[in-house]
């Protein structure tokens, strides 16, 4: 093994190990342990391509698009699983309150989002709400909303664009309903 290249990969390493960390946390919200088991995969590839000597001009970008390459086949690998939650570990001391103020912010809260999903199932479409699903929910990139909905890339941008400025004025009148 060449030292120097150890020395540009362990630069590459501190230089970016943080940013691309917080981008796969991004990409898998609520699920650190996967996150962090990308993180490791990408810089994995990255070594295994320094190895073959091709060493890339600009390593952010290109561990950047690893990460999303990579957020996109576990989407894939488990788009079959997503009904289906009971393979979802329960942590109670994730997702119960401590304290009397906690359950009482937790039941304005439910009972605001209850408003709100009400308000959004009256003003939107289903159409529309499947779109929100896909864009909000589960991540799904816009080009594959637009293949999904039979749409052009650009048309499905301007209307998941409209959906949040939609979306926004909901939200606004929330308070109003």
């Amino acid at each position: 093994m060449n030292d120097s290249l150890q020395e540009i990969y362990n630069q590459i390493w501190n230089d970016h190990v943080q940013s691309i960390r917080n981008f796969c946390h991004a990409n898998l919200q609520g699920r650190p342990e996967d996150a962090e088991d990308m993180l490791q995969e990408a810089f994995g590839l990255l070594w295994k391509k320094m190895l073959k000597g091709d060493v890339p001009q600009k390593p952010k970008a290109w561990l950047m698009t690893t990460v999303k390459n990579l957020s996109y086949e576990e989407y894939r690998a488990t788009a079959k699983k997503r009904d289906n939650c009971s393979d979802i570990p329960w942590d109670e001391a994730v997702y119960l309150p401590r304290y009397t103020e906690d359950i009482n912010d937790m039941l304005e809260r439910e009972a605001e989002s209850e408003k709100l999903l009400k308000a959004i199932d009256e003003k939107l479409t289903d159409s529309e709400k499947a779109m929100v699903v896909y864009d909000k929910v589960d991540g799904v990139p816009q080009a594959k909303i637009a293949q999904l909905f039979g749409k052009s890339p650009g048309s499905t941008r301007v209307q998941l664009h409209r959906l949040n400025k939609k979306l926004a004025l909901i939200k606004q009148e929330k308070g109003k309903v």
